[in-house]
């Protein structure tokens, strides 16, 4: 048989609607690769690992060095054990979430493969929705940091106000009360800063950081190259259509929370919804999607919300 040269998406074997039922892995496959890495809480949050319970006891705002400080040690004297402190212990508990798509006998008669793509893919959007949405209500209890002037206002300064924040999370540390001393920082370092797409626009054009594009490097110049750079201060620049338009997030990837699954995200292969023949009696077959997970902060400043970026 005769070799065919494939060179896009539509040059290979066409898909009908009665494949997805041959292969009813067809569906849930899909959905795991179209939702792989597209949640902003694996992006921003660390990986605590599986806990089969739903229960996750942690604590709060743990200081970075021991509560002794090291010894001076003559000959023949004993080394001293410290320990690390902790902060206060809190317990945050997962939550199931779930939803399934369907196909029926006319879409699979009719071959309405269009129909069940845009299933697929409204599916993955809510996926992905819900759990920003969640991410967001808990990195809501990071503390803010209103800039003086928004950013959508001349002679606003969006550096200064990033650098600014920089700095705040660098010096946060625990008081004298929580463990901490005089001369004792968290040790925080921000590396990230997230904002809603619709701020881009309004940082390509705003003067102070224009500037920084003149002389001989004129040719990196954001309005000439049409995109922000990669980092700004260098902070990586993640977007989220869940964001709040008129705020962004610094902080400390991976350090300033944690998130954990009781249940991985899990797909069901496609499957009849009642007994009997064609589907049963709705004539009908489903694929299910679940996930059981928990976040918290347990270092809420590691990181800061920049607010008041853009005029009411």
């Amino acid at each position: 048989m005769a070799t065919r040269t494939v060179v896009s998406g539509s040059d290979g074997a066409a898909l009908a609607v009665a494949d997805f039922l041959a292969n009813p892995l067809l569906i849930p496959t899909k959905l795991k690769k179209l939702l792989e890495n597209q949640f902003i809480a694996e992006a921003l949050l660390r990986n605590a690992g599986a806990n089969t319970s739903g229960i996750f006891a942690y604590t709060e705002g743990d200081p970075s060095f021991l509560v002794d400080d090291i010894d001076e040690l003559a000959e023949f004297s004993e080394i001293a054990v410290s320990n690390a402190a902790r902060g206060i212990p809190k317990v945050v508990f997962s939550t199931k979430r779930g939803k399934g798509v369907r196909v029926t006998l006319d879409m699979i008669r009719k071959n309405q493969i269009d129909d069940v793509n845009k299933q697929v893919t409204a599916l993955k959007n809510s996926f992905i929705r819900t759990n920003d949405r969640a991410a967001k209500a808990v990195l809501g209890n990071i503390p803010t940091f209103p800039v003086p002037t928004a950013w959508d206002v001349t002679n606003s300064r969006p550096r200064r106000d990033i650098a600014d924040a920089i700095f705040e999370i660098s010096q946060a540390a625990p008081t004298v009360n929580e463990g901490g001393s005089d001369d004792e920082g968290y040790e925080f370092a921000a590396d990230t800063i997230v904002m809603n797409p619709a701020l881009m626009p309004i940082l390509m054009d705003n003067d102070d950081l224009l500037k920084v594009y003149r002389g001989n490097i004129a040719d990196q110049n954001i309005a000439y190259v049409g995109a922000l750079p990669e980092t700004i201060h260098n902070l990586q620049i993640i977007v989220s259509r869940a964001w709040p338009t008129d705020r962004a997030l610094i902080l400390e990837r991976g350090t300033v929370g944690f998130y954990g699954d009781a249940r991985p995200l899990t797909f069901t292969e496609l499957y009849p919804e009642g007994n009997g023949p064609n589907g049963g009696p709705r004539e009908t077959w489903r694929s299910d999607a679940t996930q059981e997970r928990g976040m918290a902060l347990d270092q809420p400043k590691a990181g800061l919300w920049l607010t008041g970026l853009v005029t009411p």
